[in-house]
């Protein structure tokens, strides 16, 4: 995983092109954090103090200096959270710096279903239409719509938080009543009563009862579920009926990709240092076993394969379990476009194609800006970052820079720019290699051969 640089395959695939509405899925791992599909839509550079500037993808400087992109509201409506420097406030912004909400509030969210939930002057939240005009009553805390429903929170005194829904004309049509509640997915939400939790439909109808110690939202049908707190072998998946298709005695289950969980407990015969790894199986939607092989790992299933590991050698398992790649390498990234890194030896990477063949030979490697190491891709549009002695630029599928290796770091295009690190910390690209938010003078170029790792430049500086 590229730590801060990590993205979502399925997030860039959405983020190409930004609909005119948006609906939002809860967040994998999140109570009440909201997935909206929409990667970032406007460079912005900030400095070691945190100190930031925003840019139009033309390079002219938007906002003011100072202004900051608020995290994760990136919207399909195409604006995006900013607060303001002048006031501290935050409002929204179009990617061309207009101000479609002037900056006024303590705390905004992304706009889901056409809606926002924002935090006033007076802590009170609400939320507002896509032309900033407050449709509901004000809330002690507000949450992202999901599926037509924005989960709010009353505050009864002491510790006593109620919550319910509201629609999206800010009547309440599920009770706030409930001592927990989580987003709408699959047209159910987790309930807290009595100190279990279970799952409403969206007229608020108890479909599944309170039984569990903790839950999660519903992907694909199913949801995982615990039947106590303890971190021990007591984690199930269930059906839309409350029913267990896979029991609950696992330490850890996790959704893989479409129609696949992963199923888990600790390895029992490892004798290592430190935290003993999981040993993991594939199971269908219906809790059938699909790898009978255990692993310790599985990536993301593209293109018909899936990633896996185990004791440090990877290769990749198509939908049906079989092992389509062997075992045999020491680090591999996800298809993408047809095309995976793999590595043998850590360092240097190469491409492999979904028969296993090595179609860009191994002459990219792995070293980041401070000695981390990182896969090189996935391939975007045609192009991926690779690197080459301790920088980093783009090749096509050809395996040609065509964006030399100059950058200490870079990351896939994305809503057509990407991020690469400089000496005066990130800038941005544009796909034709353009700098949109940077001077030639802030990057510390190396003089380039003809053939930086043995691989030809189609763009030179």
């Amino acid at each position: 995983m590229r730590l801060m640089f990590a993205i979502s395959a399925a997030a860039t695939l959405m983020s190409a092109g930004l609909a005119s509405a948006q609906t939002c899925r809860p967040m994998d791992n999140s109570a009440v954090g909201v997935d909206t599909g929409i990667t970032d839509i406007i460079p912005q550079r900030c400095d070691q103090s945190r100190n930031c500037r925003i840019f139009a993808i033309n390079g002219q400087p938007i906002g003011e200096p100072g202004d900051s992109i608020v995290p994760q509201t990136a919207s399909a409506n195409g604006v995006v959270a900013i607060e303001a420097k002048r006031n501290g406030l935050q409002g929204y912004m179009t990617p061309d710096g207009v101000w479609k909400v002037e900056p006024q509030f303590k705390r905004t969210g992304p706009y889901c279903d056409e809606r926002a939930a924002v935090q006033r002057a007076d802590n009170l939240w609400v939320y507002l239409d896509p032309r900033g005009q407050e449709v509901s009553s004000p809330w002690d805390a507000a949450e992202a719509f999901t599926e037509g429903r924005g989960l709010v929170t009353s505050y009864k005194g002491g510790h006593n938080f109620l919550h319910g829904y509201v629609d999206t004309s800010g009547q309440v049509v599920i009770p706030v009543t409930f001592a927990g509640a989580r987003l709408f997915s699959e047209g159910l939400a987790a309930v807290l009563v009595d100190g279990k939790w279970g799952y409403i439909d969206r007229d608020g109808k108890m479909v599944i009862p309170p039984r569990f110690a903790e839950v999660e939202a519903f992907r694909g049908g199913r949801a995982v579920v615990r039947t106590g707190t303890a971190y021990a072998k007591n984690s199930g998946l269930i059906d839309r009926n409350g029913t267990f298709v896979v029991e609950p005695r696992y330490e850890q289950i996790g959704r893989i990709g479409d129609g696949f969980w992963s199923i888990g407990n600790t390895d029992p015969a490892y004798r290592g240092h430190g935290e003993p790894p999981l040993l993991s199986q594939l199971v269908d939607a219906d809790g059938h076993l699909v790898s009978k092989q255990a692993y310790n790992s599985f990536g993301a299933m593209m293109d018909g394969l899936m990633s896996v590991c185990r004791n440090e050698r990877c290769g990749f398992m198509d939908i049906k379990g079989k092992l389509a790649i062997p075992l045999k390498y020491k680090s591999t990234g996800d298809f993408q476009e047809g095309l995976a890194a793999v590595t043998s030896d850590g360092d240097r990477y190469g491409f492999i194609d979904r028969d296993g063949r090595l179609v860009l030979a191994a002459r990219y490697d792995s070293l980041g800006p401070h000695n981390e190491h990182f896969n090189p891709g996935p391939f975007v549009n045609g192009v991926a970052p690779a690197g080459c002695k301790g920088r980093w630029g783009f090749i096509d599928r050809t395996g040609s820079w065509t964006i030399p290796p100059i950058y200490g770091f870079a990351q896939p295009f994305e809503n057509n720019f990407a991020s690469v690190e400089i000496k005066t910390g990130t800038g941005h690209l544009r796909s034709d290699g353009s700098a949109i938010d940077f001077t030639p003078a802030e990057v510390d170029a190396p003089t380039l051969p003809a053939r930086p790792c043995d691989v030809p430049l189609k763009q030179r500086l």
